[in-house]
């Protein structure tokens, strides 16, 4: 019996982790052991899979992998194309990448971290970004979000997008301000056969157009998520809330809900970029947005979980479930391997490309002095830097790293739950140079108990069921 695998998957490999099957149409990866790899590798057309030279574990793995569809029946000397073939990456595994492929805008936002309504990081040229593709490719990259700035705004968008779809890297999501997104937009996306998700801001009901800068921004949002779901397109939200708008959390739920809105994400504006412009008044502390979170979460359990929600690193909780979690809890079953795993697994598995082509471990340390001491993508290449940079020496520090520059935190309770909190937000307290510095409101929702005060809302509703 011959079999090949299905033309949708293809076996890859990584420094480190060199046995991995790729399925081409979502860009994931699944990582295998040695004999789950050999298995599959004489999955090519030419070798009889029913030989007595194959282990039983062989057999069984090549039995599971035909009826889950991964390997198909072949005639003998069946070949499988090129793009099926074994290729090891001379390079670490990154699962996703985050491109800024534009620091350019068309509305004004007042809390842009990247200073994009002045087009402060500008724009790399249309040979350096397909240069930025090829180096994803190179490096086994094989999923991305664009984002900007307004991603929509290059003129070589299409361009960059059949770049992309080329080099078998799938886009997985749009992040955009609704501006742009019309008929001819998703026309073309269609006629490519890409359907990715969109991720749109919509900064709190009755205030949208004041943080945007653009009057009818707050319509022009929901015209473009009316216009996405009419045609199938799995919409999320993200919004930024400050003092003056915090307040309308449950009205922006209640519209996002009405709207088809799939999931919402949520965060205070933070200090960097254009927000540093505005009043200090604005700024909300974080016992205030906790306060409000909790009421939030009240209100929203109330009415069913009628949206997938993130509330930073406070809540998550699926669309029509109570079932949530607090993602500030990192759960652990050993301490000895937690101090040895990465501080943040998020920039560990997520790639941040700035719109100056420099590699950032996330999306908030644009803006901040310490972004200039990583990598720039025109000076070094991905593959370099996930041999030997700064930036990967940073995505893969280890927790003990934190505890030997922490005393505090080393001492603490709850340091194998909390693991110092959030990178981007130490920073921000830190004046944007201290990458192991403290999160101090990470530690507030510890010492604060809101883990139990969102515990006790729950009880409520789970109780009644």
């Amino acid at each position: 019996m011959y079999y090949k695998l299905h033309e949708n998957f293809g076996l890859r490999g990584w420094d480190g982790a060199p046995y991995a099957l790729r399925h081409f149409p979502s860009g994931m990866t699944e990582f295998l052991n040695e004999t789950q790899f050999q298995a599959l590798s004489f999955c090519d057309g030419g070798f009889d899979c029913e030989s007595i030279l194959l282990s039983s574990a062989h057999k069984k793995v090549i039995e599971r992998a035909a009826n889950n569809g991964v390997i198909t029946p072949c005639e003998k000397g069946a070949e499988l194309s090129q793009r099926q073939k074994y290729r090891l990456f001379p390079c670490q595994f990154i699962a996703i990448a985050h491109w800024s492929i534009t620091g350019k805008c068309n509305m004004r936002c007042r809390h842009c971290f990247l200073s994009a309504p002045q087009a402060k990081y500008g724009e790399i040229s249309a040979a350096a970004a397909l240069d930025i593709v090829k180096q994803l490719a190179d490096a086994g990259i094989a999923r991305i979000n664009l984002t900007g700035g307004e991603p929509l705004v290059r003129n070589d968008l299409w361009e960059i997008i059949d770049a992309l779809r080329a080099n078998d890297i799938v886009i997985n999501q749009i992040y955009t301000n609704g501006m742009l997104v019309n008929e001819s937009l998703l026309e073309g996306l269609e006629k490519r056969k890409i359907k990715p998700s969109f991720s749109l801001s919509f900064d709190g009901v009755g205030w949208h157009d004041w943080l945007r800068g653009i009057d009818g921004a707050e319509q022009i949002a929901v015209n473009a998520i009316k216009l996405l779901h009419s045609r199938g397109y799995d919409v999320g939200v993200e919004s930024a809330f400050h003092r003056n708008s915090v307040g309308t959390m449950a009205d922006t739920m209640q519209l996002l809900a009405e709207l088809g809105v799939s999931s919402w994400k949520t965060n205070p504006a933070s200090g960097s970029g254009n927000w540093l412009n505005e009043s200090r008044d604005l700024d909300l502390t974080a016992e205030e947005l906790y306060d409000a979170y909790l009421m939030l979460i009240d209100k929203y359990l109330e009415a069913g979980s009628p949206i997938g929600i993130q509330l930073g690193g406070f809540f998550m909780c699926k669309k029509g479930s109570y079932e949530y979690c607090c993602p500030a809890k990192k759960s652990y079953k050993n301490a000895e391997k937690r101090l040895k795993e990465p501080l943040c697994m998020s920039a560990r598995n997520m790639m941040y490309i700035s719109a100056d082509a420099r590699l950032l471990p996330c999306i908030p340390l644009s803006g901040l002095p310490i972004q200039d001491k990583f990598p720039s993508l025109e000076a070094m290449t991905i593959v370099e830097a996930m041999r030997d940079s700064l930036y990967l020496e940073r995505i893969s520090a280890p927790v003990s790293k934190l505890f030997d520059n922490q005393a505090e935190c080393a001492a603490c309770e709850h340091r194998l739950y909390c693991n110092g909190g959030c990178r981007a937000a130490a920073l921000m307290e830190n004046g944007g140079t201290d990458y192991f510095g403290v999160d101090s409101w990470t530690c507030l929702f510890f010492k604060g108990g809101y883990e139990e005060k969102i515990a006790e809302i729950a009880a409520r509703f789970i109780g009644s069921l």
